[in-house]
């Protein structure tokens, strides 16, 4: 799988010409450690703070993806305890890497700072897990995770929306407009418990357009996968509303040591 300091761009969307002369009279400084950004395609994050990222690479639920600690995992097909209790109403689940610093941080300068330039390097994160998971990951449509319309004019645009595009640009697959709305405000889940959670998230989603999903597999896109509470209510409605399969990429996963 591709890590963060791998990430490239094109040559005709940065040229290294321009690039250069950019980054001489309108130097950019890191959000995370101030230093400057040379590479421009990466967003407001510099090289080495990029790489600084670490992706899962040990042992994997081979369903939700979440990472367990230990490697002395003899099971080909490792179930985690939430997937051995059948938590889950999703499919199949991956993200690119723990939801721990610094990529905790560069997620929330992308979410919470109005930094949308980063969804283009995030995508590609987001489209390494997907390359090493095809079988499992491939799908007919794509469904970023929606925002209630008072939190994305709070916050001027949705992450999920804008990770998803990025996401679409790469791999073709299309995203249709607004095709799983959020029609309920709710609290922020942040402090929750899962049970809070749930009882928080009970039908906050609705389905604009059935017959645009029946019979199709779907990949649900987020920025960061914690309790499984909100992908699990945006796959109950998906799958009541005619989903064959559902699949999810997050760019984070938190890990509850």
């Amino acid at each position: 799988m591709t890590s963060a300091d791998d990430l490239k761009f094109p040559s005709q969307i940065f040229n290294p010409l321009v690039n250069s002369l950019l980054s001489v009279f309108f130097p950019t400084s890191c959000s995370l450690c101030q230093s400057v950004v040379e590479e421009l395609s990466l967003g407001v994050i510099c090289q080495s703070c990029w790489k600084a990222v670490n992706p899962f690479r040990g042992v994997l639920c081979s369903l939700c993806g979440y990472g367990f600690p230990s490697t002395n995992i003899q099971s080909a097909t490792p179930l985690c305890g939430g997937c051995r209790r059948s938590l889950f109403l999703f499919d199949f689940a991956r993200a690119y890497a723990p939801f721990e610093d610094p990529f905790k941080e560069i997620i929330h300068q992308f979410k919470y700072r109005s930094h949308p330039s980063l969804a283009r390097p995030l995508a590609r994160l987001l489209l390494s897990v997907y390359q090493s998971n095809l079988d499992q990951l491939s799908a007919d449509l794509i469904i970023p995770v929606p925002l209630h319309k008072s939190r994305e004019r709070e916050r001027g645009f949705n992450q999920a929306i804008e990770l998803a595009r990025h996401f679409a640009q790469l791999t073709r697959i299309p995203v249709p407009s607004r095709l799983l709305v959020r029609t309920k405000p709710t609290k922020v889940q942040a402090g929750l418990s899962r049970r809070e959670r749930r009882i928080n998230l009970r039908g906050a989603f609705e389905v604009s357009e059935s017959g645009k999903i029946k019979d199709k597999t779907l990949l649900l896109i987020d920025d960061v996968f914690t309790t499984g509470a909100t992908i699990n209510e945006c796959a109950k409605i998906l799958r009541d509303h005619g989903a064959r399969r559902i699949n999810v990429l997050t760019l984070a996963r938190v890990i509850r040591g």
